[in-house]
Parts: C-alpha cells; structure tokens; sequence
C-alpha cells in the first residue's frame, strides 16, 4: 500500500509539474539574426509596443557567417533568422530548423502562393517567404551609346572603367554561365572554365566592385552602367528617375530570403508570434516600401503606394520569369565558385 501511496503521489506532482511548465510563458524576449537593417526600427518597435517583446538585434554579413554560427551552437543562441533560399535549404538539411507551427500562423494566407513551395523547402515546412528580388541591369543612358538589353552588352568597349557590379560569386559568375548557355549552378570545369575566362576579359571595364548601398555610384555619375540586386535598382531609380533599368534578355537570377527559427530556439512561441505580426497586410506593405524588393504578401498589394508598386524592378516578363534560376546549396562544390571569384579579384 505504502508503494502504491508513493507511486500515486509521483504521479500527481509530476502532473502539477506538467501542466506548470506547460502553462509557463517564455520571457518577453526575441533575439533575432539576419543582416544589418533588414528589419526596419519602426516596425520593429511597433512590435515591441503591441506585444512587449523586446527584441535584441544580432547582424551578420553573409548567409556563411550565419551557417557557421548555426552550426556552432546548434541554433540556441538565435530565435529568428533572415536568409537566403540556398542557406535556409543548407540548414534545414542539417537539422538546424524547427518546423513551423502553422497553426499559431494565422495570417498565413496573406502569402503569394506564387512565393511558396519553392526548391529550397517543397512544403514551407521551416520558411516563411520575406523578400524576393531579381537582379537587373540599370544604367544612364545619357552616357550610354545605343540601347542595352542584355548581360553580354556590358563587354562593350563603351563601359571601359565605367561599370558597377555587386561583389558576389554565385550572383555574378551565375549570370556568365547563364549567358553562355550553361546553369547557374553548373559544377562541370570546363564549363566554369570558360566563364571564368570571359569574366577576366570583363574586367577592364569594371570600376566598383562591392556590396555598399549607402553609396550610389551611378546616381553619383561615377559609372555608367551597373548590375545589382533589386533593392539597389529601386534607390537608383527613385534618386533618378531618368536612368532606365532591364532584366538580362539571356535570362535571370532569382532569389527569395525567408523567415525561418533555429531548431532550438530559446522563445519559439515569441518566434511565432513576430512571424504571425510581419504575414499582417500592413505590416507587409510597410516592409515592401522599405526593403525595396519584390512584395510576396498579396494581402498588402493593395495598401502599397501605385506608383511604388509600378516601377520596373518589381515586375519581371513572363518569359523572362521562366528562365529564373536560383543560388543552390551546391555543398564544397560551392568553393569552385569562390575560388574563381577570388582569383578574379586578386588578378
């Protein structure tokens, strides 16, 4: 009887036990990493006055870094992150990810289906689609001669010295491949070989090489052509309205940057809850008009500003659409790419 008394009573306390940290709410934190200003302060802190969470800020430069970070400490540190497509599908692979609760997610349906189900998580088991983009090329055609459609027209002499590409291996020497005909994500050496030969005759022509957007070289008259990133396409265009701006007629890179929460994240129930905040149609539509990318919330459209909404960057032809590729995990094989960019840049 005794035995039995001792086993019912273990029983009992491990059920108050239960039901107390089951009824224990987390802690009005929510740490977050992702790049620097991918977030916007205001929405951020109206966030924090809605819910009382506040929010603790972490930046990082490129998805390696974050991949890196990850790995060391199992994805305890963080409670959302901001990626790329090929880094939330390298994660994800590895286990880093925790599967999202869409049952908390009750703003789900304000997404773009056209921005769901992509390569790089099938179900949107772990992600949640932020920003989406395409880069282009954009120039001035008063300093230009003639009309510039395609990747292969910044070979022209007229650009010696005088354009602007975003410092990246995958996106740049992606786009090489693309106008030989190749993949954007080809491992072959003889096809990587030829790019890497053809962007060494490109060289000359290059003038500024690197990320910075604080800074707008071809608004500032210092080039005359660039090829960037959506966001940097957009400030160009709203600071000069006069400059005009393409997708590659050979085809396009394509990328989206997703919302995922680390596999043991210290505050997943906050995790969701911000996640739930940013699918909102007027939070969505305040994102949009600051992050300057394509918008994959359809509940927002119709509360951006139409004349916002017009410009050219943000509506890609259809059969230009078609040809999109994106950066994959290619694994080390990612190295061959990095490589040839390195001893691009140090020749």
């Amino acid at each position: 009887m005794k035995k039995f008394l001792a086993l019912l009573l273990a029983a009992i306390l491990a059920a108050f036990g239960c039901a107390a940290v089951a009824e224990e709410e987390e802690e009005k934190v929510l740490n977050i990493f992702t790049w620097e200003g991918y977030f916007d302060e205001t929405t951020l802190a109206q966030f924090t006055e809605e819910t009382g969470i506040q929010i603790n800020y972490s930046p990082f430069a490129t998805n390696e870094e974050m991949l890196l970070r990850l790995q060391s400490n199992g994805g305890s540190e963080y409670d959302i992150i901001v990626a790329s497509d090929y880094a939330v599908q390298s994660a994800a692979n590895q286990g880093l990810l925790m599967e999202l609760d869409k049952s908390l997610l009750t703003n789900w349906d304000n997404l773009n289906p056209d921005y769901l189900g992509q390569f790089f998580d099938p179900e949107n088991t772990y992600s949640v689609p932020y920003t989406a983009g395409s880069p282009m090329i954009v120039y001035d055609p008063s300093q230009v001669e003639g009309e510039i459609t395609s990747f292969a027209d910044l070979w022209d002499e007229q650009f010696a010295d005088s354009l602007w590409l975003i410092d990246d291996a995958r996106v740049i020497i992606g786009e090489v491949l693309k106008m030989l005909g190749y993949s954007y994500n080809t491992t072959d050496e003889a096809e990587l070989a030829e790019a890497a030969a053809k962007l060494q005759e490109l060289k000359p022509n290059i003038r500024i090489l690197n990320y910075d957007m604080s800074y707008n070289y071809l608004v500032a008259g210092e080039v005359k052509a660039a090829y960037l990133f959506t966001p940097y396409v957009v400030n160009a265009l709203m600071e000069n309205p006069n400059l005009v701006a393409v997708f590659p007629s050979e085809g396009i890179g394509f990328g989206i940057d997703s919302i995922v929460v680390p596999v043991n994240a210290p505050h997943p129930g906050n995790a969701h809850e911000f996640i739930n905040f940013y699918l909102r149609a007027d939070i969505a539509a305040t994102v949009a008009e600051m992050q300057w990318y394509i918008n994959p919330n359809q509940a927002a459209d119709e509360l951006i500003d139409p004349d916002y909404a017009a410009m050219s960057p943000f509506h890609i032809p259809e059969d230009l659409l078609a040809t999109r590729e994106y950066v994959e995990d290619l694994g080390e094989d990612a190295s061959l790419f990095q490589n040839i960019w390195d001893e691009f840049k140090l020749s």
